[in-house]
């Protein structure tokens, strides 16, 4: 009986769940059926690689991609060999490969523009802001999604507004305008929820959570993060739950709460796994380096620095650096004392009765009004011109200390050099050169004696081993000398100390923040760099009136961001040369303009202004 039944549930349940595989496996079997339309089949197999592979099993989706871009090619689909570029070019971007990423977003935007496909061009237009956004060239991406936006609103497409528009709030967010990027966010999540798409609404969150950050507000980021990834849980979408662990850790790196960091970074390392993604393997490795240096266990730091170094890759939107908090400034107007009292004796004269009187207490007040007014104005002159005294005299004092340490730094690093160079003479002459002496007698004596056998093989094995001695000399000092120093000896530590230097003048505070400086860069590239940033610090010191100045720089592997804020009075960056002849802003562009870098003025009347220097290494 009980066989029986078996049999009967199995024919009950079979049908469903061949029923349920073949929902699941449509997109797959329409694609494999040769009778359908190519086109159909095309289109099917894309939707089967983006809902199956492209967020979870990208090695698979990227092998996928090729096959489905081959068959487009071969069967003349202009359209559907536009989209697979598009695929491919988003793969490879999680895959780290910009340039062929680049590459494949540039094809499908000359077939989409030849089709006059313009929701096909705003996808491709926005794949190429990625790939500038990718290598800081944030001018460039942010002129891409703000085409992107502009396509999309002209065809209504909400999906691509959102994400458009969480780009763009990225371009703010990585220039410390978190205010202005959570505009941008907001907007987007917003429209997200009204299409319910969990994915872009993930997306929003992850971002706005990111600017929390930059504020300093860790409860309302870690809030908002927690529900990107309940998001991302829900959906089951790797790609989503790699990027918020990674903002969560960057979360925990600028609260220091490095045990947080560990755990965390063992998740991201394991979504980062899954996907292939070199960009989330490497933020993983960097966040468990630095939680293990904090931690002070020196073997586990070793092992993830390696495994950086193995990967060869670098991170690309961490954005644990702090935003330097916009100070508002109330100026609030008081009454003319001087015209209180006029009014005041008037209100009074009025009353009295007698004319005589009347002009006596008339000519009385004008007489007290113009003394005080004199004693008024003369006083205000005094104070004036003290403060303005002590304050030249400040700022006098602290150019001085600051010349006073650009002088000491590179007499310091020439020092260094002349004491290298000597070192290195001495260990020429007195050890490889020896040897090398020795070596040429022996030499010497053999070719004089090179009759006798005995003699001539005897000589030979000792010129030989003398030769490898002084290989090995020179290898061994070479490796001494390429080892390396640690960058808190060289421009960081300068820099610091600048900074502390120039702070104290009417309450201006200067502050530091650095990212990537493990190394030592050139000498004569950090004495640049210490002598331009050392002239952005004095002109604020100057003419910014500010009351906080921060110093960021940050070492991208082949690019050197160099960024200098200030919360001061501003100004009209057009009318710079009119307004501020003593800046020596000209100086400074020449300098940056001969290590071949960018320099980038942002300035607004009583708002700050922001100097940004790219320079590649």
């Amino acid at each position: 009986m009980t066989t029986n039944f078996t049999i009967i549930l199995c024919f009950i349940l079979l049908p469903l769940l061949c029923f349920s595989q073949k929902q699941q496996d449509s997109l797959f079997v329409i694609w494999e059926n040769t009778k359908l339309a190519d086109t159909t089949r095309a289109s099917a197999y894309r939707e089967f690689i983006y809902k199956n592979y492209f967020e979870s099993k990208t090695d698979s989706a990227y092998a996928m991609a090729l096959r489905l871009m081959d068959f487009t090619e071969s069967h003349q689909l202009k359209k559907h060999k536009a989209d697979a570029l598009i695929l491919l070019g988003e793969i490879e971007h999680t895959f780290g490969d910009n340039t062929t990423a680049s590459k494949h977003f540039g094809l499908s935007l000359k077939l989409y523009e030849e089709l006059n496909d313009k929701r096909g061009q705003a996808k491709a237009i926005n794949g190429l802001g990625v790939s500038y956004r990718k290598v800081f060239n944030l001018d460039e991406a942010k002129a891409y999604y703000e085409r992107s936006l502009a396509l999309s609103k002209e065809i209504n497409d909400t999906i691509l507004i959102s994400q458009s528009l969480v780009n763009i709030g990225n371009i703010y967010n990585w220039r410390y305008k978190s205010d202005k990027a959570l505009d941008y966010y907001q907007e987007s999540l917003k429209l997200s929820k009204a299409i319910k798409n969990k994915r872009n609404e993930a997306l929003a969150l992850i971002n706005i959570s990111d600017s929390y950050i930059q504020k300093k507000d860790y409860k309302r980021a870690k809030k908002t993060i927690d529900k990107a990834i309940e998001i991302g849980d829900s959906m089951g979408n790797i790609n989503t739950l790699a990027h918020a662990y990674r903002t969560l850790c960057s979360s925990y790196f600028k609260q220091k709460d490095y045990d947080k960091i560990i755990i965390t970074a063992n998740k991201l390392l394991d979504y980062g796994q899954k996907l292939s993604s070199n960009e989330m393997i490497d933020g993983a490795y960097f966040f468990l380096f630095e939680a293990y240096k904090g931690k002070r266990e020196f073997d586990l730091t070793i092992k993830y620095q390696n495994l950086r170094q193995d990967t060869k890759t670098t991170i690309d939107d961490i954005s644990a650096v702090r935003i330097l908090e916009k100070i508002k400034i109330d100026n609030h107007r008081t009454k003319d004392s001087l015209i209180h009292i006029n009014e005041t004796l008037k209100t009074r004269i009025t009353h009295q009765n007698e004319k005589a009187n009347l002009f006596l207490a008339w000519g009385v007040s004008l007489a007290v009004l113009s003394i005080i007014a004199f004693l008024v104005y003369r006083n205000i002159k005094q104070k004036q011109y003290k403060a303005e005294q002590e304050r030249q005299d400040e700022i006098d004092e602290k150019e001085k200390i600051l010349k006073d340490l650009e002088l000491s730094t590179i007499d310091a690093m020439i020092e260094g050099q002349e004491k290298e160079r000597h070192r290195l003479a001495a260990d020429l002459h007195d050890s490889v050169g020896a040897t090398l002496a020795a070596a040429k007698l022996q030499f010497d004596y053999f070719v004089k004696h090179q009759n006798d056998v005995e003699d001539s093989e005897e000589l030979t094995k000792k010129i030989s081993t003398l030769l490898e001695n002084a290989y090995v000399e020179i290898r061994a000092m070479a490796h001494l000398k390429n080892s390396g120093v640690i960058a808190k000896n060289g421009l960081l530590p300068a820099v610091e100390k600048l900074a502390k230097n120039a702070s104290g003048i009417n309450g201006l505070e200067f502050e530091v923040q650095s990212f990537g400086l493990e190394q030592r860069l050139d000498n004569s590239l950090e004495i640049s760099i210490f002598r331009i940033i050392q002239e952005l610090v004095t002109n604020i010191i100057k003419h910014a009136k500010a009351t906080q100045g921060v110093i960021h720089i940050t070492n991208h592997s082949d690019n050197l961001n160099i960024m200098v804020e200030d919360n001061g009075v501003g100004f009209n960056p057009k009318q710079l040369s009119k307004t501020k002849p003593g800046m020596g802003i000209t100086s400074i562009d020449k300098r940056v303009e001969s290590l071949d870098g960018k320099f980038t003025i942002e300035s607004e009347i009583s708002k700050g202004t922001t100097v940004i220097i790219d320079l590649p290494l």
